[in-house]
């Protein structure tokens, strides 16, 4: 991924690119937003549904372990599978061994759980929209902010649908000026999450945002998982189910 600078004027990310908002980590006053915005798409798509729910998986600044190896994008690949399991059984010996060496950080800002701004997380949604719009995650304190991956999930009672045809996105912003939006480029009808984006703030010279849509695997409702190296698990974490 080629690596940018995101000034005053507004970026808009090609598929696996990233880009840098340079900030100072030591100020206070500063709140980095990231918002999913959707606009249902056309009134045929709203009127199936339209509800989608925004996630941060997050990793603290003090919980981020060092980085090894890492595969492409920093997310595993999704095996393909049979009816048991993995078609690839040395494919799948060679990444259980992979996963057994990193931590599943287990946290997660999401509607049923908004965290705080006033203390840990330092992360909080602002609430649940069940209609077109958007929800966002304002982030403050980006000192004590490691990893962020920002998801979407798609209510049960949305029916067959891709985010795309939800108009779906996600822009990062520093509220001054700065903004990075990550588009989603792919058609997939029959996922229930999708991860968006990954917002880096390990970085030294300020934050990164990396593109990364990667879909879960057809009908599965398990969130992704964030390990606390940075590297992202499809179809992993505990199951989520919304109906609408």
């Amino acid at each position: 991924m080629d690596s940018d600078t995101a000034g005053p004027r507004p970026v808009s990310l090609a598929k696996g690119d990233r880009a840098r908002i340079s900030l100072d980590k030591g100020d206070r006053e500063l709140t980095v937003t990231a918002s999913l915005r959707w606009d249902g798409g056309s009134d045929a798509r709203r009127a199936k549904g339209a509800d989608l729910d925004l996630y941060a998986l997050y990793v603290p600044a003090d919980a981020v372990e060092p980085a090894g190896e890492h595969p492409p994008g920093y997310v595993f690949p999704q095996l393909e599978r049979g009816l048991f399991g993995a078609k690839d059984k040395a494919a799948a010996a060679a990444q259980k061994a992979e996963l057994e060496r990193r931590t599943d950080s287990g946290r997660a800002v999401y509607w049923k759980d908004l965290g705080s701004l006033a203390g840990e997380p330092y992360l909080l949604l602002d609430g649940d929209a069940k209609v077109p719009g958007e929800e966002t995650i304002w982030i403050v304190r980006p000192d004590r902010q490691g990893y962020a991956l920002i998801c979407a999930y798609s209510a049960v009672g949305n029916g067959s649908g891709s985010f795309r045809s939800y108009g779906a996105r996600v822009e990062v912003s520093d509220g001054r000026g700065s903004t990075v939006t990550v588009p989603l480029y792919e058609d997939a009808a029959t996922s229930y999450w999708v991860a968006i984006a990954f917002v880096d703030f390990t970085d030294p010279q300020g934050v990164t945002i990396g593109h990364v849509e990667r879909y879960g695997r057809r009908r599965t409702e398990r969130r992704p998982v964030l390990h606390t190296d940075g590297t992202v698990l499809m179809d992993a974490g505990p199951v989520e189910f919304k109906r609408g």
